[in-house]
């Protein structure tokens, strides 16, 4: 009896082992989605897994966010490229926006601009001296300014002193948690077009492996155009600009491993390619400016 009772309990556990290695060489051969977003005929409303919209909820999505929820294991999220800068972030986390190497999980640019800029509202220029004009915006931490969609240059005292006393005509300086602009002409800026990296990262990856992202633009971010984070592997950025960012274009921490080919990084406020301790970032045929810079990549301890 008990010899039959073992024959029947490992024939249970064979079959049940054998059904587990069915669902999972299912699931990782299972046909991967595209994700389709347009930020000039797309709507949230959407499936996103058609280019052109029809009948229903079926059609392109409109945003960033909305393309990360729908998107899963082994997706490509492809951004049509309509003239018009994507204005918001894009975060990838955990298995879910992962890959592998025969099916990495993508995001495919076109060409297209992922840009973190808002206007300022001209109401929130203060006047505080001589031709020297004050904005104080909600988000601390670094800034870049632009004024008819040019950037402005800033002006960082490397005493840490205050700045306002010898700001140029036409050039920004943050102190004290506020923005500091010199007036370079007859108009006050209240009347002029002037816009500020309002959101944080352009691209967050959070725990994600066989990422790849390409033919993409990401500028004008508080902190950094792409920022790879918490033991992130086998992640390949080809094609990707990452500029006029306030912090970095990109940065690699947390034990990341970054591969990036081709594209440029430059014009960042404090750092080209920053990578922390224990992560790597490896460029190869990338264009790095190191403006101001004078090294290529950074290495700072990790902060905690």
């Amino acid at each position: 009896m008990v010899g039959i009772l073992g024959e029947s309990f490992g024939a249970c556990m064979l079959t049940s082992y054998r059904f587990l290695v069915v669902v999972l060489t299912l699931a990782s051969t299972a046909v991967a989605s595209d994700i389709y977003v347009d930020n000039s005929s797309g709507r949230d409303g959407n499936d996103g897994q058609t280019l052109i919209a029809s009948d229903g909820n079926t059609g392109p999505v409109y945003s960033l966010e909305r393309a990360a929820q729908l998107a899963q294991f082994g997706d490509v999220i492809v951004l049509m490229n309509t003239g018009k800068p994507y204005y918001g972030s894009l975060s990838l986390t955990g298995d879910r926006h992962s890959g592998t190497a025969n099916r990495p999980f993508v995001v495919e640019g076109n060409g297209a601009i992922i840009s973190g800029l808002r206007s300022v509202p001209h109401a929130s220029w203060h006047q505080e001296g001589h031709r020297l004009w004050k904005l104080t915006l909600t988000r601390k931490g670094y800034y870049r300014l632009l004024r008819n969609g040019q950037t402005l240059p800033e002006e960082v005292s490397p005493c840490g002193c205050d700045p306002r006393l010898t700001l140029k005509p036409g050039h920004w300086a943050a102190w004290q948690g506020s923005l500091y602009f010199r007036q370079d002409g007859v108009d006050r800026p209240e009347s002029q077009n002037f816009a500020y990296a309002a959101d944080q990262t352009g691209i967050s990856l959070h725990q994600v492996n066989h990422v790849l992202i390409t033919n993409v633009t990401l500028q004008h971010f508080r902190f950094d155009g792409l920022h790879a984070q918490g033991l992130c592997d086998h992640i390949v950025l080809e094609n990707v600009n990452a500029v006029e960012n306030g912090r970095a274009g990109v940065v690699s921490s947390g034990a990341s491993q970054l591969k990036i080919l081709g594209g440029r990084i430059g014009n960042n406020g404090r750092h080209q390619l920053l990578v922390l301790d224990r992560s790597t970032a490896k460029p190869d045929n990338c264009d790095i400016r190191e403006i101001p810079e004078p090294q290529v990549i950074s290495r700072e301890p990790e902060t905690r």
